[in-house]
Parts: structure tokens; sequence; C-alpha cells
């Protein structure tokens, strides 16, 4: 076993190329949002191993052992970058065009860092919230289809907030299973009105950088005992979609 080990050690590497592709295809086809930061990890501890096993392949002067890996890993990389490129080439998301914000519509626009899209203005580093005014609750952050949201409310049992977003125009449920596992944070129980998350991360696919259209974002609660859902509160916001 420990011959086996030292000789064909350099295959190893190759195993979690194999690994990752595996997953990178997964991700591709079901959008599950959750391997991003697994799949970014193991991207990194294989573009660190490939190069050392070369190396100390080239060291030991096993050239067709080198030789083999350097080849079957450029295979690996190109087959599955080879989506990525078709979907590149596929052409923009028009997702944002085919649904214009009605004209009239009253809608909010995300808060950039302590900037303000719409005034272009330095805001305090907490935003004005009135435990009286509803529409103050949400606040939103980002663009370009990454965003984080800060939510206040009065008291609530033990429980799980999470977010559902819909474009307005047509109802259409946005990033369905993304947006419900980013948004997600539990709560303790509270006995007042208080700030229950803080810039919690949240994607929304649909559409193109700078191809704004209308989304209604709602805020939710599920119960932790009775596991009864509610709305909490929503608000429409100009969004556009990330380029992935």
């Amino acid at each position: 076993m420990k011959r086996l080990v030292l000789n064909y050690w350099w295959i190893l590497p190759i195993l979690l190329l194999v690994c990752v592709s595996g997953l990178f295809f997964l991700f591709l086809l079901c959008s599950l949002s959750i391997l991003e930061d697994v799949l970014a990890i193991l991207i990194v501890l294989i573009l660190i191993c490939l190069p050392v096993s070369w190396v100390i392949l080239l060291i030991n002067k096993k050239w067709w052992q080198c030789l083999l890996s350097f080849l079957i890993s450029i295979v690996i990389i190109a087959l599955s970058w080879y989506p990525l490129v078709l979907s590149a080439m596929s052409g923009p998301d028009d997702f944002g065009e085919n649904h214009p914000i009605p004209e009239g519509l009253e809608y909010h626009l995300p808060l950039i860092s302590n900037i303000s899209i719409d005034r272009e203005v330095e805001l305090d580093n907490d935003v004005f919230v009135d435990s009286l005014d509803v529409d103050t609750y949400l606040q939103v952050w980002g663009n370009s289809g990454i965003y984080t949201y800060d939510f206040y409310c009065y008291a609530l049992p033990a429980g799980e907030v999470f977010l559902r977003c819909y474009e307005v125009t047509e109802d259409i449920p946005l990033s369905v299973t993304e947006i419900l596992e980013r948004s997600s944070v539990y709560v303790d129980s509270t006995y007042s009105f208080s700030k229950l998350v803080s810039q919690k991360e949240f994607k929304i696919y649909e559409g193109d950088w700078e191809d704004y259209y209308a989304a209604r974002i709602e805020v939710w609660f599920r119960d932790a005992h009775t596991m009864e859902e509610k709305k909490l509160v929503e608000k429409t916001y100009r969004v556009e979609g990330w380029m992935r």
C-alpha cells in the first residue's frame, strides 16, 4: 500500500480536479449557489497542488508521469470551461429588457455603501429607521445583482427570517432557491422593536448589469415552533441581474 501511494500520489490532484469539474457542471445545471464558496476553495487548492506535483515529478525525473498529469489536467480544464464559454457566447440575458418598469411605478433604489443611488449624497452608517413607519423596516444595499439587506421589526417569537422576490409586472418569482438559501437568518425571540438582520447577502440572477427592472422584495417569517409562515413587509426596488 505504501509503495502504491509513493508511486501514484501524483494522481490525487487529477482526481481532485475531476471532482471539482463535476461540481462545476452540477452548479451550471442546477444553479446551486450553495456550492460557490466550496467550488472556489477547491479550485484554489487545485491551482496550488497541480504545479507543485509537476515540479516534484520533474525533480524526480518522472517525465512521462509529469506529461500525463499535465495533459489530463489541460483536457479536464478545457472541458470544464467549455459550457461557460458557450453560455457567454449565447448573448446577454434580456430579462430586464423584456420586463420594463411601468411608467409611474413608485420604487426604491438600493443603497451602495453609504451613498444613496438616487440622491448621491453621503448617509450616516445607520440608515434612518422609524418604528412607526413600516416602509423603513427593510433596507437593501448593493448593485449588479449582488445585494445585502438589513431588517428591523417589532417583537417576534423565535424563527427564521427570509426573503422572497418577484418581478412586479408578471409576478415572476426570482432566483427562488438561491434567495431562500442565502437570505435566511435564524432569530431568537424578541420583545421590542429591534434590528433582526444585518447585511445578509443574496443574489438576483435574472437579467444583466444595468438592465434594470422592478422587483417586489418580501420579508417573510417562519415560526420555529409552529412552522407557520407570514409576510412581514414588502418593498419594491429597482434591481439588475448578476452576470455569472
